[in-house]
């Protein structure tokens, strides 16, 4: 792929970025304004990573085989009429609908035809952080009024997803990756996914008792979203397997040591977010021609990991990071399994 083709889709990775800033700020501007004094706020927010996560798998597939078909822009409506409907629940399935559609659009303009470079859907994916933090701020502020920032964001979301659909053709174009290991599909999708559920609990799992403050949220999310944004940039830079190996074990001591100490905390979950574009690689590498469906599984094993954590989380801080020790040696030799000797 020329160096053109590969501006034009960093382009287009950046779009996308600020589209998914626009629709977290969108997801949890509604939840925390709308729905976080519901007795029922648990719940409803499983509910909403339920319908979002587990869904973007099937928006995947009828998207691989109808890649004509805007889903993004179906989302955005469906995401701006949930803001606007007075009525919650159903505001939340649209709203969590929407969501799913979007991150798959994403997904298909990041993922086809990109060279084997993994950086565009970094940046797409680790924008989302920095909008959700900033949606949870926007929610839990009393003023109806603001209602309009979200709403302006995802109107200039639906006419950027579509000028890309309409300049970015994605028919007849596929994923380049080739960084997945010789070895049948079934098993590294089955690693691959292991990886991404062990990822998502221990996320949860990671001790953060600095984590008290407005200004202490905003930088452990804007962490999170700077560590999965450059472990796309040195995926392509230095490789995966040692990127994997930097994130995961390099990041440890950190996590491990860093429950009081802010700094150190946070440089953990930097390093330990550069994980997120190895397995979505890796995916997208073994189902080429399926790069919706290999994104959606990566969601779908996020949701299978964060979810236990609605009923269960550590509750000392030797329990937090024996799990963070036991979780990051299961994904490591999981995720270096599927990666091919040399990339």
């Amino acid at each position: 792929m020329g160096t053109k083709t590969l501006q034009k889709k960093l382009a287009w990775g950046a779009v996308y970025g600020l589209v998914h800033f626009s629709v977290e700020v969108a997801s949890f501007y509604f939840l925390f304004s709308r729905l976080s004094g519901s007795p029922l706020w648990w719940v409803l927010g499983l509910l909403f990573d339920a319908l979002a996560f587990l869904t973007q798998g099937f928006f995947g597939i009828l998207t691989d085989r109808y890649p004509k078909l805007n889903i993004g822009l179906i989302g955005g409506v469906m995401m701006v009429s949930a803001l606007l409907l007075p009525w919650n629940v159903p505001g939340l399935i649209f709203l969590s609908l929407g969501n799913a559609m979007i991150h798959i659009s994403g997904a298909q303009h990041t993922l086809r035809q990109t060279g084997g470079k993994i950086t565009p859907n970094a940046i797409f994916v680790g924008a989302g952080s920095f909008g959700v933090i900033t949606g949870q701020l926007l929610g839990k502020v009393s003023d109806p009024r603001l209602l309009v920032l979200p709403v302006v964001l995802m109107l200039l979301s639906l006419g950027a997803m579509h000028l890309s659909h309409q300049k970015d053709k994605l028919e007849n174009t596929y994923s380049t990756f080739r960084i997945s290991a010789d070895k049948s599909l079934g098993l590294i999708a089955i690693l691959a996914l292991i990886s991404v559920i062990v990822r998502g609990y221990a996320a949860y799992a990671i001790p953060t008792e600095w984590n008290k403050t407005v200004s202490q949220a905003i930088a452990l999310f804007v962490c999170m979203g700077i560590g999965k944004t450059m472990g796309g940039v040195l995926c392509d830079k230095i490789g995966y397997r040692r990127v994997s190996i930097i994130s995961l074990l390099g990041g440890l001591p950190f996590l491990l040591f860093g429950n009081e100490m802010m700094a150190l905390s946070l440089i953990g979950v930097a390093l330990f977010s550069m994980t997120m574009p190895v397995t979505v690689a890796i995916l997208a590498s073994a189902f080429p021609k399926r790069p919706g469906f290999a994104f959606g599984l990566t969601t779908v094993g996020l949701f299978l990991g964060s979810a236990p954590a609605f009923f269960i989380r550590p509750q000392s801080l030797l329990a937090h990071q024996v799990l963070v020790i036991v979780l990051t040696a299961i994904a490591l030799p999981a995720i270096l399994i599927c990666i091919k000797r040399g990339r």
